[in-house]
């Protein structure tokens, strides 16, 4: 599957994206990958600047990273590494989430989260999401934009609904592209709940829908 830029203005693609965000998925990405791989991925993705020149570890945007570049950075992990890259994004997302939830607690209301472990899973699911979400929003907010984002209880499964998606901003696929984004949900559930559960993007704004969306199972794998 090649990710390629979409011709139309992807709104989305213009949003700042917060330094320390970029910061922590440079750092997992060179976890994975090494920094040979990493460097050589910079490049294609057109981020030269960002060589031994990480963004700092701090929720401003007082550097010119957009959502393109986010997306950019995943885009081209996937089309340098090809198949292998699925389960790269998987690795990047989870250990960019270890980051978010070491350093943003308070941010995302992880007190509450944590008191909910005495709650059954579809619950504690529930406020562990729709936490983060709100935890996004602020972030967001604090420089003035704004984060489309919103959970639904489908019956057997959770459902994660984001408008506003950094992973693929300003890409077209013919697949769901926003891998990282899957493994960030995989160890975000699994910090909530001590379970780890079926997770799948199964619409991406990538392939043209107006949503991405992740269906989280409600059973524990």
């Amino acid at each position: 599957m090649e990710i390629k830029n979409k011709t139309e203005l992807d709104p989305v693609a213009d949003l700042y994206m917060p330094d320390a965000y970029m910061r922590w998925a440079l750092l997992a990405a060179e976890e994975v990958t090494g920094k040979r791989g990493l460097i050589i991925v910079l490049r294609q993705s057109g981020l030269e600047r960002l060589i031994d020149n990480y963004p700092p570890d701090k929720l401003t945007v007082s550097s010119d990273l957009t959502c393109r570049d986010y997306a950019n950075l995943f885009a081209s992990l996937m089309n340098f590494y090809g198949r292998a890259g699925k389960s790269m994004l998987l690795r990047i997302g989870r250990l960019s989430a270890k980051h978010a939830i070491e350093q943003q607690g308070a941010l995302f209301g992880l007190a509450a989260v944590l008191a909910s472990k005495v709650l059954p899973i579809p619950a504690q699911l529930k406020i562990g999401l729709e936490n983060m979400q709100g935890g996004f929003r602020k972030i967001w907010q604090s420089f003035g934009q704004e984060m489309h984002l919103h959970v639904q209880d489908r019956g057997e499964k959770m459902v994660y609904v984001a408008e506003t998606c950094t992973m693929c901003a300003g890409k077209q696929a013919d697949g769901p592209i926003c891998l990282s984004w899957t493994g960030a949900l995989k160890e975000s559930v699994h910090w909530v709940t001590g379970k780890e559960f079926e997770i799948e993007e199964v619409e991406c704004r990538a392939m043209g829908a107006p949503a991405c969306v992740w269906e989280i199972s409600k059973t524990p794998s």
